[in-house]
Order: structure tokens, then sequence, then C-alpha cells
């Protein structure tokens, strides 16, 4: 029993004896209820969130500004080098090519469509045609 009586009860911690009121730094703030601590606790989040967000909106446009540059500075220059790269002669013979095997598509369309054409006009299985659509003049 001894060390029961000599044994003075504290606050957890703190070192203030029982029946004294500990100052504000030893304990959080008291509140009355649990409504005005839940109040409390949703005004000082909504302000710290104002304070946060014009440092979180200027890093958001920071990288962004950084990723798109730099984006766009990699496809341009990838592009541009291997334009210059390649020779001019090499560059028109691939652009020819590459004109000549769109006229040789559209002619073997044509030819598909037109063989398409007559036999659904002569096939009377009553299966329905299928119409090949012409491509833009710019493909």
């Amino acid at each position: 029993m001894k060390q029961h009586e000599d044994h003075k009860e504290t606050a957890p911690g703190t070192d203030l004896p029982d029946g004294q009121i500990p100052g504000p730094e030893q304990y959080k703030r008291a509140f009355e209820s649990f409504g005005e601590a839940v109040r409390s606790a949703m005004d000082e989040a909504a302000n710290k969130a104002r304070e946060a967000v014009p440092k979180a909106k200027s890093a958001v446009s920071d990288a962004l500004h950084d990723l798109t540059y730099s984006g766009t500075f990699g496809a341009v220059f990838i592009g541009t080098f291997a334009a210059e790269l390649v020779p001019r002669n090499v560059r028109e013979s691939m652009a020819q090519g590459a004109r000549a095997g769109r006229e040789k598509a559209r002619a073997a369309k044509n030819k598909v469509s037109e063989a398409m054409k007559s036999e659904s006009a002569t096939d009377e299985g009553g299966e329905a045609p299928i119409d090949i659509q012409s491509a833009p003049a710019d493909a």
C-alpha cells in the first residue's frame, strides 16, 4: 500500500500532480462538444487547403509546361534532324514512290469495286453487295 500512497497520479504526458490543470502546451485544445471539434477541424483543414492550392497549382503548371516543351522540342528536333540527314534526292524519290503507291492502290480498289458491282447485279442469291467507298482525294 505504501507504494500506492507515494505515487501521485499525473495526467498522461505531464508531470503535474492530480488536481492541477495543465497549460495549453501540455494538452490539446479541449472542446465542449464533438460538433465543435468537427467544425474546428473542418475550418482548419479548409484554411490549410486554401494555403496549399496556389503552391500546388504552380507546381502542376510548371510540370505541364516542362513536359509539353520537352516533348515538342524532342519531336521537332528528331524530325528535323532526320529530314536534314537524308539526302534531298532520296526524300524526293520516297515521295514519288508514295504517290505511285497511292495511285496503284486506288486503281486496285476501283477494279475490285467494279468487280463487286458486276457480281451483285448478276447474283440472285439474296446476299447484300459490299459497297466500297472511294478514299478522300488527299489520301
